[in-house]
């Protein structure tokens, strides 16, 4: 993400960046919880899922708690909410595991989470930015059919030659 622009005040990012936000909660015990921040339009990328959201992948309540505390610390101006980006992931799993979050709120977007094996992050150089703790895939949708395009394309990626199992789980809030 890009340098965002300087403000004169020393505000936290609760009272700007981050003021706009929702928790995705997990649907099963084994997956993390997806915080998306709605960036304010002065800050928005085209680098941004939708151009506007930022994810972030939370793993256990003491990272709810760390992140509660960063968003709330007073600083002279904006920084990414990039605390867990780069941390490593605490899960560990030999599955490709594709997980559904169904928004919290109207007007919110899907978000498809790709837990990707070492295996398979091992393919990709190490110094990319391509797994969010070295071991997600995050995008966000407007309307679910697009993740379910999404999702049949990562499929049909994986091609006939991987052995693939689809559990879907009904009844939960989300899909995995």
């Amino acid at each position: 993400m890009a340098p965002l622009p300087r403000r004169k005040s020393a505000l936290t990012l609760n009272d700007d960046l981050a003021a706009c936000r929702q928790l995705y909660r997990r649907s099963l015990p084994t997956l993390p919880d997806i915080l998306v921040i709605d960036i304010p339009s002065r800050y928005a990328r085209p680098n941004l899922p939708l151009g506007r959201y930022y994810p972030v992948i939370l793993e256990t309540a003491a990272e709810h708690a760390e992140m509660e505390s960063f968003l709330a610390a007073g600083r002279p101006e904006p920084v990414v909410p990039d605390l867990f980006d780069r941390r490593p992931s605490a899960l560990h799993s030999g599955d490709i595991l594709f997980a559904r979050y169904a928004p919290p709120a109207v007007g919110w977007p899907w978000v498809l989470l790709c837990r990707w094996p070492p295996v398979y992050t091992a393919m990709v150089p190490a110094d990319g930015d391509m797994f969010a703790r070295g071991a997600y895939t995050v995008e966000l949708f407007g309307v679910p059919a697009d993740l379910e395009r999404s999702e049949a394309r990562l499929l049909a990626t994986l091609g006939p030659h991987t052995a693939i199992r689809v559990d879907p789980f009904p009844g939960l809030v989300g899909h995995a």
